[in-house]
């Protein structure tokens, strides 16, 4: 998924999402909070973090969890910078 992320591909994400959409999405978030300095340039961590919070407060409340994953990470791709 992270390389996915960092080469900006949308299909693979997507791909990813579909095939993970059952794991628990508060899991889910919190995995990516918490190897995101990993992942991420330090400067890039506090718009990861408000996204984040963003897309798991919306979570509890969409119809569809794998839409708002997807538009969560496409967030990601597009406002982070992976290293």
């Amino acid at each position: 998924l992270m390389r996915s992320l960092k080469e900006k591909n949308f299909k693979e994400v997507r791909k990813w999402v579909a095939l993970n959409i059952d794991n628990d999405p508060v899991q889910l978030y919190r995995n990516l909070y918490d190897n995101a300095s990993t992942y991420v340039s330090p400067r890039s961590i506090p718009q990861l973090v408000v996204t984040l919070a963003d897309y798991q407060y919306k979570s509890a409340f969409v119809a569809d969890q794998e839409i708002n994953l997807v538009a969560c990470l496409t967030e990601l791709m597009v406002e982070c910078e992976f290293i």
